[in-house]
């Protein structure tokens, strides 16, 4: 390799780098990525699934800005359900599964259309050279370039293990990187170990489907993106199978608890809380007797399956009693064992909330580097680091998606402010206002922002813009109906209660008991009967109250965020916080109000003193 000028370096192209590169070379950046095997690009080394519930709605906004992973896996689907639907429209999304080597090779194809320059090399060295950043590779050579985005997943001294064996991988099969850990270090950066694993990947012919229950495809699912119109290759949807553990499961996982590498005391990195081994279920959940398992179907025409629920770090033998069982699996064979794979990572809360250190311009993370899990986790900060690098270059304001905006502002905010102590994962409960960060409305949430960065699509933004029409010309039409007595006698043969006064049409709507279709009688002539316009006006309008509530409290989140704390503020000057408050508010350098308050141990009466002490520097 020769010496080379890019203007945005990315290391790594799973799925973080991916959504990364795109983003910068796609907003005028001269963009290169560089990863250890080129074949391995955009791979799914874990699952064979994106979306469920909050990641879903991750992907649907990935998209809403002009992102990829959606609309690649809308064409790769193999197997599609909603998820949720009985939790309410602030839970509900779609889950899909998608071909694991169409997946990769479709997402080689984007970066090499898009323009994207593809290297296939270790990083060993970043250095700071005044405004440029060198970055030195393992073969000699090194490239200079403006900004570098860091996303190496688990890579960074990456360890494999099942049971007491253990191999010096990134993951399986492919080898880590031994050499960025150290340089990363040398820059100052708090550097820590954490833990994942995957499952057996399994024959599916030696599988009994007589004993397991089908979960077939909905077919009816829309796409993931706003790309599309109809969710493609219908006729090509698999199902997935329900098995479940058993009595003599998790005793033959407690018999061997001390085989495995996690309890068997070989693992020292932190593991996920929220995406448990098999072995840690069986022993944090002793009452329970039983877990759901699915066999998902990775292919077409490949015969690998999938066992969803059973990560596990338990030697192959182990692996093969414990499947064997379970129903449906008396007779299993193993292609693939499961196992753990421990790396290095850095503490998020070395980051800006538009994920650049902020001890070194110029240099971003995102991803599995920064303390998550998850392909949907990544994807999302592969955007917002791509996004801010360009914009970085290009000396523009950097974007920052806010809390009130999207789950992608709930996951950077929580990574930067609150940082990990494990790897974190999307989750709902997370979400202060999921009820306004629905699956259906990302696109009008984010479109704006993806269209004036300049990333999303003609097609997308002429579709957004048609719909944001569509949505003003049905709540138009709708608030000019209103409904009065005399109407009740064909409310009461629709078995609807009767008005009093006169009520508008919407308020009407709200009613749990009325059902759209009965209130043709009163249709405005003109207006949509179906759609993806109409669901939005008519979900806004039924959970109208609460909608109205969230939007209150998101004006005093607001007022906080739009109070601004300069990055380079005295927090030791104030002798009104105690040392910890002001030890933690000079690590994190909040950029806002709003930011200080949601620092872990910070308190309201932290925040009121440093409220009276920003006046008095602003007055």
């Amino acid at each position: 390799m020769k010496l080379t000028d890019f203007d945005v370096l990315v290391v790594g192209a799973g799925h973080a780098g991916c959504e990364a590169a795109l983003a910068s070379h796609r907003m005028g950046l001269h963009t290169a990525a560089v990863t250890l095997d080129i074949h391995r690009i955009g791979h799914l080394p874990c699952n064979c699934s994106f979306g469920g519930p909050a990641k879903g709605q991750l992907v649907r906004e990935i998209d809403a800005l002009g992102g990829q992973m959606a609309l690649n896996a809308d064409i790769c689907c193999t197997h599609v359900r909603h998820v949720g639907t009985s939790k309410g429209p602030a839970i509900q999304t779609l889950r899909v599964h998608v071909e694991t080597v169409l997946y990769p090779q479709l997402m080689r194809r984007t970066l090499d259309e898009a323009g994207v320059t593809v290297m296939q090399a270790e990083v060993l060295t970043l250095t700071s050279e005044e405004a440029y950043w060198r970055v030195g590779f393992a073969d000699g050579s090194t490239a200079l370039c403006g900004a570098v985005v860091v996303t190496s997943g688990t890579f960074l001294n990456g360890v494999t293990r099942i049971g007491d064996q253990s191999w010096e991988e990134g993951r399986s099969g492919e080898p880590p990187a031994r050499g960025l850990s150290n340089s990363l270090r040398q820059l100052d950066l708090n550097l820590g170990r954490f833990k994942t694993g995957t499952t057996a990947r399994i024959n599916k012919h030696s599988v009994d489907w007589d004993q397991l229950t089908v979960t077939p495809s909905e077919p009816d699912c829309p796409p993931f993106s706003n790309e599309l119109e109809t969710r493609p290759n219908i006729e090509k949807l698999l199902p997935c199978w329900l098995t479940r553990t058993t009595e003599r499961t998790h005793q033959i996982i407690r018999d061997n608890l001390t085989r495995s590498s996690l309890y068997g005391g070989f693992i020292t990195g932190v593991g996920p809380r929220y995406c448990p081994s098999i072995e840690d279920k069986i022993v944090r959940f002793p009452d329970k007797t039983t877990h759901p398992i699915f066999l998902e179907q990775e292919s077409w025409q490949r015969d690998e399956l999938y066992v969803q629920g059973a990560s596990t770090s338990l030697p192959a033998d182990v692996q093969l009693l414990m499947l064997q069982s379970m129903p449906g699996l008396a007779n299993v064979e193993i292609m693939k064992p499961g196992y753990a794979v421990e790396y290095d990572m850095i503490y998020p809360d070395q980051l800006t909330p538009y994920l650049q250190s902020k001890a070194h311009l110029g240099l971003f993370f995102a991803g599995q580097v920064n303390g998550t899990s998850g392909y949907e986790e990544a994807a999302a900060q592969g955007i917002v680091a791509g996004i801010n690098a360009a914009r970085y270059l290009q000396k523009e304001s950097p974007v920052v998606i806010t809390r009130q905006q999207a789950y992608i502002g709930v996951l950077v905010d929580d990574l930067v402010t609150k940082g990990v102590q494990d790897p974190y994962r999307m989750l709902t409960s997370r979400a202060e206002f999921r009820l306004s960060l629905r699956h259906d409305n990302a696109d009008m949430r984010l479109s704006e922002l993806g269209h004036k960065i300049g990333l999303l699509s003609a097609h997308r933004t002429e579709k957004w813009q048609r719909k944001l029409q569509q949505v003003q010309l049905i709540k138009q039409l709708l608030q000019g109906v209103f409904l009065s007595g005399q109407d009740n006698p064909r409310l009461l043969e629709l078995g609807i209660a009767p008005l009093h006064d006169r009520t508008p049409f919407m308020e009407l709507l709200r009613r749990p008991e009325v059902e759209l279709s009965e209130l043709s009688d009163w249709w405005p002539d003109g207006c949509p009967t179906d759609g993806e316009a109409l669901d939005e006006v008519l979900l806004n309008n039924r959970y109208h109250g609460y909608i109205k509530m969230q939007q209150r409290q998101m004006k005093q989140h607001i007022r906080h965020e739009q109070m601004p704390i300069a990055e380079d503020f005295d927090y030791q000057a104030i002798p009104a916080l105690s040392y910890e408050t002001r030890e933690k508010l000079s690590r994190i350098r909040p950029l806002s109000v709003g930011q200080a308050s949601r620092v872990p141990g910070i308190r309201p009466s932290d925040i009121a003193v440093l409220m009276v002490w920003l006046k008095r520097q602003s007055g």
